[in-house]
């Protein structure tokens, strides 16, 4: 034979083994393949935000096989250690793992693709991390003995190149680990850093446990960035609790800073009734933690505060991955509220008939957001909400979630949103909506429409960030909270009977 006939025989042989290798790999994946899909459209009503991009690079599968990385067993398996700490997150500070450029938060394992079983650890990075690459060492704990592997680990950072860059900041990562599709337990601990098969088990993150089958998957959880206020905002936080219960919340997890200790008293209170899940929240590396200069810093440097805002959200998200079907970030002066549904299930029901298939191709449904000042209330003064019980009334303060003037203006889809994100289909969570896509060609927003919901925003207009003399210009009338207050006071009454015996 020729040698440039041998040549072509090697090359038809060559590409026959890349054909079947990737044909291997597509039948790994268990979702259905999706095609390519086209160019994003120009935004429309319920599309992606504007100035959004969807990444749909490659397929799916495709994007699997490109970053899979395997692993290694490390030598010396066969002990798992004497000095291991459990990793409690209420009281933990950060693990820090490459010295002042990396600290890890929390692991959690995510098993929603069949066949690329991964670890998912939150952490902070601090400047542009080492070029050599990281690793996982991953711990398993297998009857009296233990198991390490080690895999090379892939970073993203929270956050969008087009907001700003962060290479000389702080800034939330996504580190994934891979794991063996074929492990028979569940992984205890991990660590992340520049070694392959780290030795110190007792210096690592503990996994959070998935508890499936303990709990039934939940419907709602919100998530709120950590509270930091001096004042006694505990009638607010006890009013913000209870109407979103009447909406469809089973669940908060709070994050907290520094509060008033009458806070504390309510947190705790709901956490005995597994109806909140509340950390304390601390900053990484160099960064301050003494309460007046954190917030000085948090104040002045607003692209921090926002970057590191990422990381309770994100924790909020993966902490429920199999728990609940939707996170719903949100401040404790927001309310999302349907227009004329009574709550979010029949909302959400309604917005899946309305898309039929096309509701799985969003990994968040945002609501858009309208302005309840408080200065519109004394100046389109309407009947106020009366109570017949004084303590009550003491205790519920203003009441703002039950406002009636708001701007008429609606935000324009992507600004001040607040959104449902899907456990199944978001892979990073931005405060106002899914920030990455598990899947590729999963869109990140979807929009409801103004006439179906709102999110109700109950603070002071701030003339450096608002036009307030425009947006009060033109005002409305909206009752749709007022439904709820006879549930809502009768909700109140009985925690504020219960707090009253609270130790």
């Amino acid at each position: 034979m020729s040698v440039p006939g041998t040549r072509r025989l090697c090359r038809v042989g060559l590409a026959a083994v890349l054909v079947t290798a990737l044909c291997v790999l597509t039948l790994l994946d268990s979702p259905p393949r999706l095609p390519d899909p086209p160019a994003d459209p120009p935004p429309t009503p319920g599309g992606e935000p504007p100035g959004t991009r969807s990444i749909v690079a490659y397929s799916w599968a495709r994007r699997l096989a490109l970053d899979y990385r395997p692993s290694k067993e490390c030598d010396g398996n066969g002990t798992y250690g004497t000095t291991l700490n459990t990793f409690k997150l209420a009281g933990a500070k950060w693990l820090e793992t490459i010295p002042g450029q990396l600290f890890l938060y929390s692991a959690h394992l995510d098993l929603r693709v069949a066949g690329y079983p991964s670890l998912r650890v939150i952490g902070v990075k601090r400047g542009p991390l080492p070029t050599s690459g990281l690793f996982c060492t991953v711990w398993y704990q297998e009857e009296d003995r233990g198991r390490a592997v080690s895999v090379e680990a892939l970073v993203s950072t929270i956050w969008l190149d087009e907001w700003g860059e962060t290479l000389d900041s702080y800034a939330g990562v996504l580190v994934g680990c891979q794991l063996s599709p074929d492990a028979a337990i569940e992984p205890s601990r991990v660590y992340v850093g520049l070694e392959p098969c780290h030795t110190n088990a007792s210096h690592s993150l503990a996994i959070s446990p998935r508890n499936e089958g303990v709990e039934r998957r939940r419907q709602f959880t919100l998530c709120i960035k950590g509270l930091d206020f001096d004042e006694d905002i505990s009638s607010r936080l006890v009013a913000f609790v209870e109407l979103h219960r009447i909406l469809g919340a089973e669940l908060f997890y709070f994050y907290v800073f520094d509060v008033h200790v009458n806070v504390l008293k309510v947190l705790r209170l709901y956490e005995q009734s597994n109806v909140i899940r509340w950390y304390n929240l601390t900053l990484p590396g160099d960064l301050p933690n003494e309460k007046l200069a954190r917030r000085q810093l948090l104040g002045e440097d607003i692209w921090i505060k926002r970057r590191l805002e990422l990381i309770p959200y994100n924790h909020c998200f993966y902490d429920n991955l199999h728990r609940s079907e939707f996170v719903v970030p949100i401040d404790i002066d927001e309310a999302i509220v349907p227009v004329t549904r009574r709550n979010w299930y029949e909302l959400l029901l309604d917005e899946r008939i309305k898309l039929g298939r096309s509701f799985k191709d969003f990994a968040s449904y945002a609501v858009r957001n309208v302005y309840f000042f408080p200065e519109l209330q004394t100046r389109n003064r309407t009947d106020p909400v009366v109570f017949d019980d004084d303590d009550s009334s003491s205790f519920l303060g203003d009441f703002d979630y039950l406002n009636t003037a708001r701007t008429a203006a609606v935000s324009p889809e992507g600004d001040s949103v607040k959104s449902f994100v899907s456990t199944r289909r978001a892979l990073t969570v931005h405060n106002h909506y899914a920030l990455t896509t598990l899947n590729p060609s999963t869109r990140r927003a979807h929009h409801f429409d103004p006439d179906d919901a709102l999110k109700h925003h109950h603070r002071a207009c701030d003339d450096k960030h608002l036009d307030c003399e425009l947006l009060m210009e033109d005002i409305t009338v909206d009752e749709s909270a007022l439904r709820y207050s006879g549930e809502l006071r009768a909700r109140m009454r009985v925690f504020l009977t219960d707090l009253k015996a609270f130790d």
